[in-house]
């Protein structure tokens, strides 16, 4: 019941604020796209046009304008929607464009009563910027909300809406006061992020990550691994040669609930180089290691990636290689590992590579690299989803 008092209550001072500019923040499955839509309904008035924008076209599609629909047809406000514009007429004649912000300059166009942005923190500072200069259809001023998840104090979000800034107002809910969630639903998520995670995206608070993703104390270094466990080697490939990034390449071990960061091969290598490197390791790894050692890379999006997969496929011929296709941010992939550090359920084994890894993934999210960091999430994922019991794939 408290639950659901404390999400009533930030709703409400939300529908009720005369703010110009409104922004909910809350954690995720808060309830704020649901707010955030039913704000506009029921704001939107005759004849007026609205817009409706979201970070990215497939956020737009696949989530923004599915919630829009669907609480616009239960409340029977929905008229027509036209899918080839992405514009839709409610009942009382008003109008509400769907437009994507991948580059700001789209948002750029019509005259508006009023702006809804999903997913605020997600998107450029300029489409904030320019969205707002379009709020000026007929004499009275139009309007903005925001929902989103915070990103820290030093985001745009942040600086326009949590600093009592002139016509501005910011209310704010956490993912537990949602009583419609599933059951154990926070508590499932919570043993999945690090306290700092669990900070923005369920309590929806503006916390500074400044490396705060993963301290140094959460590991042991050892000696040795158990002869029994299960290895990965997962590699994350640099675009060019000699470029800013590194191709980097963790070994990592399972065993009696204990994952163990073995190995770390990192250089700025041309493509030949690196898949002799990588074969080289491979055969290494055969040698020192009990037991078989899978191999992944991620596989870049699109048909050149589907080409390069291939070919790395074919010059890795004797190993048991596999290509991922990854998903999400980077963030949120390597957020289980940092989760099992922060338990204590993570060492590292003893050997010189220990301090530039720590040095790079205790600099997350915000240091200048993280290649280690995305090779040894994707290690982590596949050893969590139980990567060895994958048959070798067929080309």
């Amino acid at each position: 019941m408290t639950q659901t008092i404390q999400l009533h209550r930030a709703q409400a001072e939300f529908r009720a604020s005369d703010a110009m500019y409104r922004g909910y923040v809350g954690g995720r499955g808060a309830g704020k796209s649901w707010i955030g839509t039913y704000d506009l309904l029921r704001r939107a008035r005759s004849g007026r046009l609205y817009g409706v924008y979201a970070p990215t076209y497939g956020m737009l599609k696949d989530a923004t304008l599915r919630s829009f629909m669907l609480m616009a047809d239960q409340l029977c406000f929905l008229r027509e929607m036209h899918k080839g514009d992405l514009r839709a007429t409610l009942g009382n004649g008003a109008e509400v464009l769907f437009r994507s912000v991948d580059d700001p300059e789209r948002a750029r166009g019509p005259n508006l009563s009023g702006a809804y942005l999903d997913e605020a923190s997600l998107m450029d500072r300029a489409a904030y910027d320019i969205i707002i200069a379009s709020l000026r259809e007929g004499k009275d001023p139009g309007w903005l909300s925001a929902t989103f998840t915070p990103k820290g104090r030093s985001h745009w979000t942040y600086e326009v809406f949590g600093q009592d800034n002139a016509n501005t107002a910011l209310f704010r809910s956490r993912t537990r006061d949602n009583p419609f969630l599933p059951d154990g639903f926070y508590d499932a998520v919570r043993d999945q992020y690090t306290t700092y995670l669990a900070e923005q995206e369920l309590e929806g608070e503006f916390v500074d990550p400044g490396g705060d993703l993963i301290k140094r104390h959460w590991f042991d270094i050892v000696d040795g691994v158990p002869a029994n466990a299960q290895r990965v080697r997962y590699w994350d490939f640099a675009a060019t040669e000699g470029g800013g990034a590194y191709t980097a390449g963790m070994m990592m071990a399972y065993a009696r609930g204990t994952y163990y960061v073995c190995d770390a091969r990192r250089g700025q290598w041309s493509t030949g180089q690196r898949e002799q490197i990588m074969r080289q390791t491979a055969e290494l790894d055969r040698g020192a290691q009990v037991g078989d050692v899978v191999v992944w890379f991620e596989q870049e999006p699109g048909s050149s990636g589907v080409d390069a997969m291939r070919h790395t496929v074919q010059a890795m011929a004797g190993f048991n290689i596999h290509a991922d296709r990854v998903t999400g941010s980077k963030d949120a992939r390597i957020a289980p590992f940092a989760a099992q550090a922060e338990a204590g359920n993570v060492k590292l084994l003893r050997g010189p590579w220990i301090e530039t890894w720590l040095d790079e993934l205790t600099s997350l999210p915000n240091g200048r690299y993280r290649d280690q960091a995305d090779a040894t999430a994707g290690a982590f994922n596949k050893l969590a989803q139980g990567a060895r019991s994958f048959s070798v794939h067929q080309y």
